[in-house]
C-alpha cells in the first residue's frame, strides 16, 4: 500500500464521518431538516412561520 492510498483510506472515512456528526449536530440543535429551522415546528408555540403555514392548511 503506497502514501496516496493509506491516505486515502484515513481521509474518506473521516469526512464521511465529520459529515454525519454535522448532520446530528444540525438535528439535535433544531437548525436543519424538514420546517421552519426556528423549532420544532411540532411543538411550535406560534412563531410566524408556522402560524403562516397553519392559516394555509385550515
Amino acid at each position: 500500500m503506497g502514501t496516496l492510498d493509506i491516505i486515502i483510506a484515513v481521509v474518506v472515512p473521516v469526512l464521511v464521518l465529520a459529515a454525519v456528526g454535522i448532520i446530528i449536530y444540525r438535528k439535535v440543535k433544531k437548525k436543519g431538516g424538514a420546517g421552519c429551522d426556528c423549532c420544532d415546528c411540532s411543538k411550535c408555540s406560534g412563531c410566524p412561520h408556522c402560524a403562516a403555514e397553519e392559516k394555509e392548511n385550515r
